[in-house]
């Protein structure tokens, strides 16, 4: 009797000792915590921790707390920022970054990360629709369905509701019928999120902080130091992984006919959940509860460990220092059905450019195109890459969206599974015949999909010379050309961020970019006005002008998000340069400053073969003054682009370090700063967050 009243006091007094520090006890001293601190000290953690200690010793399960902020953005350290590292604010979340650069980090890259969150939680409102209507669809299936009996037969489930009594045999086989007051509720299935190369964490601890439904993000990084800065990031934010009580599928409903008192103790349950989590918020958005867990290792085999069915994730985002194509293999594999892949590419000098080709083809399978919708190009060749990899599995992508962004690419695509959709992925990718002159593009397919079978075969028009101006011709691709943007997700992302401003310090580029896609049209490539008004050596309008008589001779026209100025529209290239030749009757050149034979005086004195009005058209007066958005951003500050690669901190192999001690030498220490040294880092040590 003694020992146990011992020990109720034991746990008594260390439950008090957990309690929450109060405002007074989250000050230094009398002065309040200055804000550029960030940070502030708790000196009673030990205590704290010796408590929590004792506690579980004694089998007293407690929720692990966490810790109470003095500010919902600067969570408390104990002893404070170390003089190695220096704080990074973005969005709620604040993070430690190494002054060393062993942890990549580069803040130009904020938009990117912002506009990853928004298409992640629009993706996930898209998926639980979807699979509410599924789960809905299966009720009333099972509704409207029959139940096979004992013997055989097939019976209406409404005549066994009326069957009287009945065999105990039957009444086994049949299904179970849910009371009004037991109807069920659909629960949305959580998700996970796998980001392969993390460096310090920041994006995977956005993700669990603002995204719903996140169950947990597993941040992964091959570089030890990197992932000692995750560690130290995850414990900062109150985010490490907490194991949760699995929740309940949306698809596979809870067994309908659950008693009234079962689904009372569900919703008191939830009730307190859903307190604990406004209690445990650290900076959190509604309905973000997920945690983070750290993993050290190669990326690609940590996604082919999710490679089966029953282990895949929900979402893969590749974030690499340079190029994508070495993880899109893994990546593709460990995606659900659904699911959303996230890919950056950050070597536009060989996708978007013309001096490394043959690079471009062994990373992606296709060769680049010189002319000024190269960055569009870069697009396609990625999607080829992903397209391509995900058939040779069975699997088809849909872009939702594809952004060409500063220094990189980032593209938004999702995986299925399906076969039929698998044999029509070879009329989306082609070929691409650009002119060497005037750059004009004729795209071949590689096939077509048809509703009945045929034997003629598919050839391309146009010779080895551009039917414009009689130039050589050059070939580019494989690549993408169907739709490289969803306008309806597009319109959904948008519409998701509206009133947001507070969330995304990048919110203005976010809905101009987001609007620019809602409207840009399918048609392959874009082109400029001064750049078609300069193969015929003549000066330009107002783009207003050439929008006017696209519009008013019955095409359709868009903006491009990848450059200002640019056009795309479903008008063939020979109208563009009639728009040319029409504009020179009113605004003539000199034939004699031209050569004889060059292309450019082949195109000038080219018969006109389409009817040309400049007359302004009413819609196109938003590309003369332009809307209140912000389309394109300048660079916000200088060096804008990317940054230097992390260093990598080689340690001394097993061993060594001793001996070198006993030796007399510099030991660990010594060896480790010797070997801190700026080299050719792999393309998972040096990351984008």
């Amino acid at each position: 009797m003694c020992s146990q009243s011992i020990t109720l006091v034991t746990v008594i007094v260390t439950v008090v000792l957990l309690l929450p520090l109060s405002h007074e006890q989250l000050q230094l001293g009398s002065q309040p915590i200055d804000d550029q601190a960030l940070l502030v000290r708790t000196p009673t953690f030990s205590n704290h921790l010796q408590a929590y200690q004792h506690l579980t010793s004694h089998h007293v399960h407690l929720r692990p707390r966490r810790p109470v902020l003095a500010n919902p953005l600067h969570p408390p350290l104990p002893g404070g920022i170390p003089d190695t590292h220096r704080p990074h604010t973005e969005a709620k979340t604040t993070i430690l970054v190494p002054k060393d650069n062993i942890a990549f980090l580069n803040p130009v890259q904020e938009y990117n990360r912002d506009l990853s969150v928004a298409v992640i939680r629009a993706w996930n409102e898209m998926r639980k629709e979807e699979a509410e209507g599924k789960w809905r669809r299966k009720r009333e299936n099972w509704a409207k369905g029959k139940v096979e009996n004992s013997e055989g037969e097939v019976t209406e489930v409404t005549e066994v509701k009326e069957k009287e009594g009945g065999a105990e045999e039957e009444s086994a086989n049949a299904q179970p019928v849910a009371g009004p007051s037991t109807e069920p509720k659909f629960r949305a299935p959580q998700i996970t999120i796998l980001e392969a190369l993390s460096a310090t964490g920041l994006r995977s601890i956005r993700y669990a902080k603002e995204i719903p439904d996140v169950k947990v993000v597993l941040a992964n990084d091959l570089s030890p130091s990197a992932c000692e800065a995750m560690r130290t990031n995850v414990a900062l934010n109150g985010v490490a992984e907490v194991p949760r009580p699995p929740r309940a599928n949306g698809i596979v409903s809870k067994a309908e006919g659950v008693g009234a008192e079962a689904e009372a103790e569900e919703e008191v349950a939830n009730k307190k959940s859903k307190e604990d989590e406004a209690a445990e918020r650290t900076g959190r958005r509604e309905g973000a509860r997920g945690g983070v867990r750290v993993n050290e290792g190669d990326a690609c085999a940590l996604m082919y460990q999710h490679r089966t069915p029953t282990a895949r994730v929900d979402v893969v985002d590749l974030d690499p220092y340079g190029t994508a194509a070495p993880f899109i293999d893994a990546a593709i594999g460990a995606i659900a059905d659904g699911g959303l892949l996230c890919v950056t590419c950050t070597d536009l000098a060989v996708l978007a450019g013309s001096q490394y080709p043959e690079k471009c083809f062994s990373n992606y399978g296709g060769v680049c195109v010189s002319a000024e919708y190269s960055h569009e190009v870069a697009l396609r060749l990625v999607l080829n890459s992903l397209a391509s990899t995900a058939a040779r599995y069975g699997r088809y992508i849909t872009p939702l969206l594809s952004f060409s962004i500063d220094f990189y690419v980032r593209l938004f695509v999702r995986v299925n599974t399906q076969a039929d959709k698998v044999k029509q992925v070879a009329s989306r990718i082609g070929t691409v015949y650009t002119c060497g002159y005037c750059q004009s593009p004729t795209i071949q397919p590689f096939g077509r999909v048809v509703d009945k079978e045929t034997k003629g075969a598919t050839t391309g028009s146009n010779g080895s010379t551009c039917e414009e101006c009689g130039s050589t011709m050059h070939l580019g691709g494989p690549m993408w050309i169907g739709a490289i943007q969803d306008n309806e997700f597009a319109k959904r992302v948008l519409s998701s961020i509206e009133g947001q401003q507070a969330e995304y310090k990048t919110w203005p580029r976010m809905r101009g970019m987001l609007t620019m896609a809602s409207e840009e049209l399918d048609s392959p490539f874009y082109f400029t006005n001064n750049k078609i008004h300069g193969f015929m050596h003549t000066s330009s309008g107002p783009t207003s002008r050439a929008v006017s008589a696209l519009l008013n001779a019955g095409y359709s026209v868009s903006r491009s998000h990848a450059t200002s100025g640019s056009v795309k529209t479903d008008a063939p290239r020979s109208f563009l340069f009639d728009m040319v030749r029409e504009y020179i009757k009113t605004n003539p050149v000199r034939l004699d400053k031209i050569a004889e034979g060059s292309p450019a005086r082949r195109m000038i004195l080219k018969p006109m073969s389409h009817t040309v009005d400049f007359t302004t058209h009413p819609d196109a007066k938003k590309y003369e003054k332009g809307e209140k958005v912000v389309y394109y951003q300048t660079n916000p500050t200088p060096n804008w682009g990317p940054a230097q690669r992390a260093k990598v901190v080689k340690a001394p192999a097993p061993g060594q370090a001793k001996r070198k001690s006993e030796e007399g030498g510099e030991g660990v220490d010594g060896e480790i700063k010797r070997a801190k040294m700026e080299v050719e880092a792999g393309e998972e040590e040096g990351m984008n967050a």
